[in-house]
């Protein structure tokens, strides 16, 4: 049986538990498996190497950092590797760019273009463990370049795709739940759960799976399992939707700290304007979210959207690029705002999840700034000083 495996940062942490994981890997090869390893940076070490970037500049280079950023992976790789050999495993290690993941895009947010997997097929024939650095690979201009967060779950997946295998995701926590334990004491794990319903949850701020990662198992139908590394515990499956799944209204709760909500006033409601809006946050970067619009006096717009607080240097070099092109727009800026964003595809099929939110919402005193809607979710921007009670009644009314 093929499979590729990933391991986190904490996972990978120290030497102690990469020796760990390197017994238990050889233990898999005595049983058959053909074994893809993809491996984090070891615990912080990506955010030493951020930090060690900002002692030198506010804005580092994007090409040079993320040549800095990529050595975390390859110092797991060349370990766990080490580590194999010596338990008399025969293993070789491989940058993204020698697995023959090719990127496209911009520096620290670049997108997986084509995986060439024919050297990985050759060192599994020939009997290897494979250690591949994920969160990296190599674009056009022959540049290596980094995939952003979750970076390595998209490796992962984009490689079991190519390999024709299913992918499993090893990290410190027994599975997905409802909602963060950490928010959320009395979680409950969800034993299966959907693409569709993994995808929205990962993009409102489940930080268990990373969205891109979860977009390439369905297009490609990879099965994804998610668990706790070196434990025998049951973890969570990521699989398509059934008729089951749609008894249940409400799968999850994501929450997304520290975003910035953002209203262009009394714009010239027209198109063009609105183009001109989109494409400078475009090309600027910016993950833009919750967009919504109000019509005001005299036929003008009020344009709303949020984004993520560490994005602020690109959202401000986008808004000095919509003034130059709108002359004196009017501009507000809120920041350090929480959403709290509910998940179903039950939600398709029963209607009134919204009315229940409100209740909730009127019953706790809780005010809410934005609201959002998909098929299968509803966001919602509140005050982070009521983060804590919207959660907790939120997940006792839809008993996650």
């Amino acid at each position: 049986m093929r499979v590729v495996q990933k391991y986190g940062g904490t996972s990978v942490g120290t030497i102690e538990k990469i020796k760990n994981i390197a017994q238990n890997l050889v233990e898999q090869k005595k049983q058959g498996r053909e074994l893809v390893i993809v491996v984090s940076a070891m615990g912080k070490t990506t955010n030493t190497l951020l930090a060690k970037a900002g002692s030198i500049t506010s804005n580092p280079n994007k090409r040079e950092l993320d040549r800095l950023l990529s050595v975390g992976e390859q110092e797991t790789i060349a370990l766990l590797t080490m580590a194999l050999n010596e338990f008399g495993a025969e293993a070789i290690s491989l940058t993204g760019y020698q697995a023959g993941i090719e990127t496209t895009g911009i520096h620290t947010k670049s997108k997986i273009k084509s995986i060439d997997s024919g050297k990985l097929e050759n060192y599994l024939a020939e009997g290897k463990i494979v250690i591949v650095a994920g969160f990296q690979g190599i674009n056009d201009a022959g540049d290596i370049t980094t995939l952003g967060r979750g970076g390595s779950d998209t490796s992962a997946v984009a490689l079991a795709a190519s390999l024709n295998c299913e992918c499993e995701i090893y990290t410190d926590v027994d599975g997905i739940y409802g909602v963060d334990p950490r928010a959320y004491s009395r979680a409950k794990k969800i034993d299966e759960i959907s693409y569709e319903e993994m995808m929205e949850m990962s993009s409102l701020g489940a930080g268990i799976m990373e969205v891109r990662a979860v977009e390439l198992g369905k297009k490609y139908s990879v099965p994804i399992y998610v668990g706790r590394t070196l434990s025998d515990k049951r973890g969570t499956r990521i699989v398509e939707k059934n008729l089951d799944m749609e008894e249940k209204l409400i799968t999850g709760l994501g929450i997304t700290d520290n975003i910035i909500l953002v209203t262009l006033k009394s714009l010239e409601n027209t198109p063009e304007n609105i183009s001109k809006i989109f494409e400078a946050l475009g090309d600027a970067g910016v993950n833009i979210d919750m967009i919504s619009q109000t019509l005001v006096e005299n036929g003008g717009l009020n344009l709303s959207f949020s984004c993520p607080d560490d994005e602020m240097n690109l959202l401000n070099e986008a808004l000095d690029s919509i003034r130059k092109e709108l002359g004196a727009v009017k501009i507000e800026e809120h920041i350090h705002f929480t959403k709290i964003s509910l998940v179903g595809i039950g939600m398709m099929s029963h209607p009134g999840v919204a009315g229940k939110v409100f209740k909730v919402f009127a019953r706790e005193g809780i005010s809410f700034y934005q609201v959002t809607t998909s098929e299968i979710s509803i966001s919602y921007a509140i005050d982070p000083k009521d983060r804590e009670r919207a959660v907790q009644a939120l997940a006792e009314e839809f008993n996650l």
